[in-house]
């Protein structure tokens, strides 16, 4: 087997949480225990990777993680013409580190793009890609289409200015579609993800092939240790974002309380201060049962899934489902619904049920809390197939036979 050089470039990694942070620590770990070399280029915030993957760190103003995005800028950075597209679009409402992250990772690798073997995009889908791939073989990563996160935005609100809003921080769109149906290898997480991808961005599906993400079974496994707590429900949803279903999990916990005085909510994420789910909560008065977890270290996050008797997934939409395939890895039963790739992930391992439905939640929280022998049938299929189906060496040779076909194609295409 070739051993190959590989640049991994992900405009944004986030260490601990969201899919494309996790895809970059462990995917490269994968590869690089296969013999392979990595080098990632990442925007900030940058990626928590093994000491044997080579970080080149691509800045930018990471305004996103700032207090103030207007006023928390050294003045004399502003020069520099990108740095200020960067500034004045993040302060008008857009959302440019797609658009930015191509330009300066295009001035930077170019000179050594000799170097590489294969060129793997975790799914910036900048313009630059098309310069790249005329040069050498380009292997893109595309979750899931982002133009579905939109969609279920606009429709959470009938507030016009905030339709206008949303669709302007969607504007990268414009660029993602553009460069997406011109790509010649894309590789997805699911066949949810091909259909849609497909049919939002106008893919040719001959020229996507999935490949489905990994779970690091170092980390999540079910913990003898750490003691259950008697009716806790686990989940993983960021405040505020329609697309994880919070709201509808939140109203049936409410309607869950009268049957069950002690059940609690973990919800695994960032709870934004003032926003639409913390007046939910309050609504519901569920202030003393819903805790939000956030930045939490590896034996934290483990803690948090083992400790809870039920996992509860009500996503609308999924390109994968990173925490389902967290939760059945810990041996937590499942409950999810069948939004996006998430049917195709869990398969017999949880109980699926539709989106949006609250009613759909509550029975079949009740039925597992009930029902212990259910509830622990489920959690050793869950585990069965968490460690069968997706560890990431597996994954990694997945990935090695479609690098190694691509250069094959670029190499016959070339002379």
């Amino acid at each position: 087997m070739k051993k190959l050089k590989i640049a991994f470039l992900s405009y944004r990694s986030k260490p601990f949480s969201g899919g494309q942070g996790i895809y970059v620590k462990y995917l490269s770990k994968a590869l690089s225990n296969l013999g392979h070399e990595i080098d990632v280029f990442s925007g900030p915030p940058y990626p928590d990777l093994d000491p044997e993957i080579k970080l080149v760190k691509i800045p930018s103003l990471g305004l996103y993680e700032k207090k103030s995005k207007f006023f928390d800028v050294n003045p004399t950075e502003l020069l520099n013409p990108l740095n200020l597209f960067e500034w004045l679009s993040v302060n008008s409402g857009g959302f440019p580190e797609p658009y930015t992250f191509g330009k300066r990772i295009k001035k930077i690798i170019k000179k050594n793009l000799d170097e590489y073997d294969v060129i793997h995009d975790n799914q910036s889908l900048a313009y630059e890609l098309l310069f790249f791939q005329k040069k050498k073989p380009l292997i893109t990563t595309i979750h899931h289409p982002i133009s579905k996160d939109l969609k279920y935005q606009l429709q959470s609100t009938d507030d016009f200015f905030l339709k206008l809003l949303m669709r302007r921080w969607h504007s990268f769109l414009v660029m993602q579609k553009f460069v997406a149906k011109r790509l010649k290898k894309i590789v997805v997480p699911s066949n949810s993800s091909l259909e849609d991808i497909k049919n939002e961005f106008q893919v040719d599906e001959n020229k996507m092939e999935r490949v489905m993400n990994g779970i690091d079974l170092k980390l999540f496994y079910p913990d003898s240790k750490i003691k259950k707590i008697p009716f806790r429900l686990v989940t993983v949803a960021s405040a505020d974002v329609p697309l994880k279903g919070l709201d509808y999990l939140l109203e049936a916990l409410s309607d869950l309380i009268k049957v069950y005085p002690d059940i609690s909510l973990s919800i695994i994420g960032e709870q934004r201060k003032g926003g639409h789910t913390e007046r939910l909560i309050k609504k519901l008065n569920l202030q003393k049962r819903v805790n939000f977890f956030s930045n939490l270290n590896q034996e934290d996050l483990r803690s948090t899934y083992c400790e809870a008797e039920l996992a509860v997934i009500p996503s609308l939409y999924e390109g994968f489902g990173f925490a389902a395939i967290e939760a059945m890895a810990c041996g937590v039963p499942l409950i999810s619904t069948s939004g996006g790739a998430l049917p195709e992930v869990v398969k017999d391992a949880g109980i699926i049920i539709p989106p949006k439905k609250i009613k759909e939640i509550y029975n079949a929280v009740d039925f597992l809390l009930s029902s212990p022998d259910k509830a622990k049938d489920l959690s050793e299929k869950a585990l069965k197939r968490a460690n069968f189906k997706f560890s990431w060496e597996i994954i990694a040779r997945k990935l090695e036979k479609v690098y190694l076909k691509e250069m094959e194609n670029f190499k016959n295409a070339n002379n």
